[in-house]
């Protein structure tokens, strides 16, 4: 806790240090188009060592606020987080850094059918019960990214190093106690020529996971399995293989990351391009921990494979700045179920996700900006368990129209309004299973198989103020992010006894910036 805490003071003092040396680079976070570009150049060393950001810098208090009955089963009905973040670029010499540290303090109330510490969509092991509880959850995550001008500012060394330590707790029985660690480490080989750069980086990250679920009341924890169903801790296997544990029950997760990425960047007076790829093979080791020993009994083994690629292009003409961001995700996994079918394959899991935003920005001389866009996603995950014959397909396509706003005033202030209408239509939606008692098919598939085969409406708003004038020499302001969603029209629904997602949710965020 103390070496996290100095982390955090080490970065506030140097944006103070920052602010008194340069007039505050406010502009970078305000136009949504800077704000992307942004973005990449914390994430790319390839765009990082392109840019012409020296240093940049900003600090928010937020506070998070979800609450809705339309949701998944996994989800929590409602949620508050506050949250402290800090995010920059900063030059020194032949060094040029990218930073970040977060801490989230989250409340989740009415949450079930889930005792992770991190909520994992793909993974197929993990502790579940049907009893709803509160939980507690506390998130430390920080890192950046560091490139050292090795030779002629053409050849550059660095690595990036992400570290992230979540606890999780509620006051339900049954009780589970998480505590997860992972570090992430990818070091980097740029090359820099005119106006590209283009950097290849190594992958490798390991981290560890223990959840412990126990009972404080003797009448549920002694209960035979009938008298008190949603009290079961239920060891979940894979998508519908499921086994009540009774009593104090221990997990010990091992992740380990092994892959690599490439990146490009382009930047001239009239154009720019950020493009990256990478790999990633996840592994996944379940194992319980034995009570008072050392020793471990594996459950199975998850691998994931994950191919992610994006490019950001933009034109840059006498009237109208043109931005284009793609996003593309594709995931093939399955595991080596040791506990039940002697390290056979038993679950298996995709998915495939593809998004793209097109803007178009009305430069202008006078104190308005105008801003057009169309987005759209297109979501598809399935999910398959072989013992239990169940499987799904979830799936949606997410068109939809932006316009934006940015007003600067005469005292040097300035307002960004964003509004993002969409439509969320459903796509090949299936859910199957060979018998229709089963705990995990009625409680988690079905409801799920409501929630994303109904259409939806979704709205989100976006604003941001910001102003030099409540602190001298700072630039500092107010920003609120909302995402509102309806829904419109029912498919088919399977009614059961169970939870039924319907009417809307309502996902908010305020802040207030600092920045540098």
């Amino acid at each position: 806790m103390r070496f996290l805490t100095s982390i955090m003071m080490f970065m506030l003092l140097s944006a103070g240090v920052l602010a008194q040396v340069q007039t505050p680079a406010d502009s970078v976070y305000f136009l949504m188009q800077n704000s992307r570009i942004l973005y990449i150049t914390q994430q790319n060393p390839a765009a990082l060592i392109n840019s012409d950001i020296k240093n940049t810098s900003t600090i928010a208090l937020n506070y998070n606020n979800q609450s809705g009955h339309f949701r998944t089963t996994q989800t929590a009905e409602n949620g508050r987080e506050i949250s402290l973040t800090a995010s920059g670029i900063n030059t020194l010499g032949r060094f040029k850094v990218s930073g970040y540290f977060n801490f989230k303090r989250t409340w989740q109330d009415s949450l079930s059918w889930t005792l992770q510490g991190l909520p994992d969509l793909a993974t197929p092991y993990y502790f579940a019960a049907g009893k709803a509880g509160s939980y507690q959850r506390i998130n430390y995550n920080f890192g950046g990214l560091l490139t050292y001008n090795l030779i002629n500012n053409q050849l550059y060394i660095g690595s990036g190093i992400d570290y992230l330590f979540n606890t999780a707790s509620r006051n339900t029985d049954p009780r589970p106690s998480v505590q997860t660690f992972n570090l992430n480490l990818s070091p980097n080989l740029t090359y820099k020529i005119g106006s590209q750069s283009i950097a290849a980086r190594f992958i490798y990250s390991y981290g560890i996971e223990n959840n412990k679920v126990s009972f404080k009341s003797t009448q549920y924890r002694n209960q035979s399995g009938t008298e008190y169903p949603d009290r079961i801790n239920y060891l979940i296997m894979g998508y519908g293989l499921l086994q009540g544990q009774f009593g104090v029950a221990r997990m010990r997760r091992e992740l380990k990351d092994n892959g690599y990425g490439l990146n490009y960047a382009l930047k001239t007076q009239s154009a720019y391009l950020n493009a990256d790829f990478s790999y990633v093979r996840h592994i996944e080791k379940n194992m319980e921990s034995l009570e008072n020993s050392a020793n471990t009994k594996p459950y199975g083994t998850f691998y994931l494979n994950n191919y992610q690629g994006s490019f950001l292009v933009g034109l840059h003409s006498t009237n109208i700045d043109h931005q284009l961001y793609v996003d593309v995700l594709l995931q093939n996994g399955s595991d080596l179920n040791i506990h039940e079918f002697q390290g056979k394959v038993n679950y298996k899991y995709s998915q495939k996700k593809a998004s793209f935003s097109y803007t178009v920005l009305k430069k202008s001389t006078s104190s308005l900006q105008t801003e057009f866009g169309l987005n759209a996603t297109y979501n598809k995950i399935d999910k398959k368990d072989i013992s239990s014959s169940i499987s799904s397909t979830f799936g949606y396509i997410q068109p939809g129209i932006s316009g934006a706003q940015y007003k600067r005033f005469k005292d040097k202030s300035k307002l960004s309004v964003m509004l993002n209408p969409a439509i969320r239509v459903p796509v090949g939606n299936t859910a199957n299973s060979a018998a229709d008692s089963n705990v995990f098919f009625n409680e988690i598939v079905y409801p799920d198989f409501n929630y994303w085969s109904a259409t939806a409406g979704v709205l989100s708003f976006t604003s941001k103020y910001i102003t030099p004038l409540l602190f001298k020499g700072i630039c500092s302001g107010f920003s609120l992010n909302a995402v509102y969603t309806q829904e419109l029209s029912e498919a088919k629904k399977v009614y059961t006894n169970s939870f039924q997602p319907s009417k809307n949710r309502l996902d908010f965020t305020f802040s207030f910036n600092l920045y540098f």
